[in-house]
């Protein structure tokens, strides 16, 4: 039967991006990130199980949830809810909570997240490895996940500045994960050119992420700063929790200009923002 967390568990699931369970479990490591076989998250969704509290800060970041955002407030009060009852909770606990504002997203913003999930593909932590083992690994991938064409070694080699042998390995890597496809021998085409690719959130795949991370400042170090704006405001960090989706939502709107093809003008261009808590005052 239902339950109060396992409705809450689907909604925030399906508004994420991921459609069904089984593409929520294996996008996300399955059972080496979520410590449940693919039965057992079944039987969460259906009601019939409730995870330990411990696991809820993993949920959160596979379910794109920001901690202390309404989103992450609901998964953890649903659990809650579930755990105690309503009646005791009510009692015992919910006076004890200060909740987030609610969301300040407008309808716009909201038909503009619906548009972005349905193009979404998610990266899973194997593959995030993949790119991330190798400069050449990581160059490629990025030239590649931009290009509807079709590309050999040695074409990558000379577009990339990479030794073909570097760039022969980094497309078998690719492959082997899943990331690129090989319709003729030794062509090499990457099936989600047109997507929005979605990597997994930090605390599921650390290590790689980091190396991404690192990777990819690199990459952008080497570009020109074509706009930048900034600004230093005292606020609630809990209340400026909610602003995040909001900011990521914007960010990912970006999406909308991009092109698989090279036309005149065309280029590479990285789109970031980030919130830096500076020190308490």
């Amino acid at each position: 039967m239902p339950t109060i967390f396992s409705e809450t568990i689907k909604e925030l699931r399906k508004e994420a991006g991921f459609r069904t369970a089984y593409q929520f479990y294996h996008s996300n490591g399955g059972k080496n990130i979520l410590k449940v076989s693919y039965r057992g998250w079944l039987l969460t969704e259906e009601g019939k199980t409730l995870p330990p509290f411990k696991i809820l800060g993993t949920l959160m970041y596979t379910l794109r949830c920001i901690p202390c955002s309404e989103n992450g407030t609901r998964l953890i009060l649903s659990w809650l809810r579930t755990a105690h009852g309503e009646e005791d909770f009510r009692q015992f606990l919910e006076p004890l909570f200060k909740f987030p504002r609610n969301s300040i997203a407008s309808p716009l913003h909201k038909v503009i997240h619906r548009s972005l999930s349905n193009r979404k593909v998610h990266i899973t932590p194997l593959q995030v490895e993949t790119i991330a083992k190798s400069t050449a690994n990581y160059l490629c991938w990025v030239a590649m996940s931009n290009d509807t064409g079709k590309w050999d070694a040695k074409a990558l080699a000379s577009q990339l500045g990479l030794p073909v042998s570097a760039a022969e390995k980094a497309t078998k890597d690719l492959k082997a994960a899943g990331l690129l496809k090989e319709p003729a021998k030794g062509l090499y085409k990457c099936p989600m050119p047109d997507a929005m690719r979605e990597f997994p959130r930090t605390r599921t795949s650390v290590p790689a992420l980091k190396k991404l991370m690192a990777l990819r400042t690199a990459l952008v170090a080497q570009g020109d700063v074509l706009y930048s704006r900034s600004g230093i405001l005292r606020a609630n960090q809990k209340d400026l929790a909610n602003f995040f989706p909001l900011f990521s939502l914007n960010l990912s709107s970006a999406e909308a200009y991009a092109v698989t093809e090279k036309a005149k003008g065309t280029a590479l261009f990285s789109v970031e923002g980030r919130i830096v808590k500076i020190r308490d005052f």
